[in-house]
């Protein structure tokens, strides 16, 4: 199955959550044909939010600057889960990014329910 390229520093960031295993779903594990990614669209909006947060917690170390604020991974985390106004426009940016790369995968990858 061909996949779209990823960077190397990016497959530590989930591509989905199984809520029936209760699990994060990685790139390589797509690759190797371990698992499916689950569609989002099947997630709930709790999901989608845990889903976000796994994936700032696990993106390389960063800051973000805005406004003169400056946020590191865990304090992006935060402000997702306490769904402050900067928290959803990080939660929507990264969700939107996350569902145009999927949409680059073949149907094979996705799992069938």
């Amino acid at each position: 199955m061909q996949l779209p390229p990823i960077i190397e520093s990016a497959k530590a960031r989930p591509l989905s959550y199984d809520p029936a295993s209760d699990e994060f779903i990685f790139y390589d594990e797509i690759a190797a044909g371990k698992k499916k990614i689950y569609p989002l669209e099947k997630l709930s909006s709790e999901q989608l939010l845990e889903l976000a947060i796994e994936r700032q917690l696990t993106n390389e170390p960063t800051t973000t600057a805005v406004l003169g604020e400056t946020y590191d991974n865990e304090q992006l985390a935060n402000e997702m889960r306490a769904q402050t106004k900067f928290g959803k426009q990080m939660f929507e940016a990264d969700i939107n990014y996350l569902k145009f790369y999927l949409s680059q995968f073949p149907p094979e990858a996705f799992a069938q329910s």
